[in-house]
């Protein structure tokens, strides 16, 4: 009993061209074979078969009565094959959206919120710059802070600032009034509007004659550095900063309240290109994700 199998896809391939072409020359030249190839390819199909599926004269070829029966249903075979291909296997095209942020929010509150969003959104990549780096700027959204009042109803809000202080799980303990608080040294940060000498005034009220062992530094993450080390206490801005002090397992220090404070994150989409879906779709789940971390703290 003899056992019929399925045709090389590429002799499949060979006879569609050839019967399309009406000439083993143009089939070759199309698929980058000899038109000897082409014949060669040919033949073994119609081999495999036991049919022949071409007429073969000095100067030309035609379909036999076999081959222009079995034609279409090859054409059909190969183009459910190629569209299957395509649809399981093509490189799926990624849109690319360059966001803009301050250093404290690309280090720490932004990173794990932009993997969420890539996951949902698979053919979406996030491009993310950090402000005050040398690479040219040009983004499609910006997270940007200001001092304005607390614009909670402002369509492009993202969070505000709850003020605390930082320190280590072990020296927890070890503050239980001022005094203790004062032995640390503070790290401040230049361009914060509320320091160290701020935050006590406001918590504590003016200490005249206390002398405050504060040192000014660039950023908050290199402030939470310095206190990672044991170095001193710094101020913290919930929620921004809460990943990057959780990561290097900096605590709230209890003795000194949560303190609102001035400023305000906002996000600015680029009015001189279009406007894609993408970047609405960003904009919103960065609010989405603000909101759920100001209900947590």
């Amino acid at each position: 009993m003899r056992t019929t199998t399925i045709p090389s896809l590429n002799w499949l391939r060979v006879f569609e061209a050839a019967a399309r072409n009406l000439s083993f020359a143009r089939a070759g030249k199309e698929l980058n074979m000899s038109a000897a190839a082409v014949s060669q390819q040919v033949l073994a199909l119609e081999t495999h078969l036991g049919r022949p599926l071409f007429e073969r004269t000095a100067n030309r070829i035609t379909l036999t009565v076999e081959g222009s029966d079995f034609l279409p249903t090859v054409q059909v075979s190969l183009g459910a094959i190629e569209s299957k291909a395509e649809a399981l296997f093509a490189r799926q095209r990624i849109e690319r959206i360059t966001l803009l942020a301050s250093q404290l929010m690309a280090m720490s509150w932004l990173p794990r919120v932009l993997a969420a969003f890539e996951a949902a959104n698979p053919t979406i990549r996030i491009d993310l710059l950090m402000e005050g780096t040398q690479r040219k700027a040009d983004p499609d959204l910006t997270i940007r802070f200001g001092e304005e009042p607390h614009l909670v109803r402002h369509p492009t809000w993202l969070m505000g600032m709850s003020h605390v202080v930082m320190c280590r799980e072990e020296d927890v303990a070890r503050i239980a009034s001022l005094d203790d608080l004062l032995s640390f040294r503070l790290y401040d940060v230049a361009s914060h509007a509320i320091g160290w000498t701020a935050l006590l005034n406001h918590n504590f009220g003016h200490q005249p004659g206390r002398q405050l062992k504060i040192e000014t530094v660039d950023t908050t993450p290199l402030s939470l550095m310095m206190v990672s080390q044991g170095l001193g206490l710094a101020i913290g801005h919930l929620p921004v900063c809460g990943p990057i002090a959780a990561s290097l397992g900096l605590a709230i220090c209890p003795f000194v309240p949560k303190t609102p404070g001035p400023g305000n994150y906002y996000i600015e989409q680029s009015r001189d290109r279009l406007q894609r879906a993408s970047i609405g779709r960003l904009a919103q789940a960065l609010q989405e994700a603000a909101h759920s971390s100001i209900r947590t703290i």
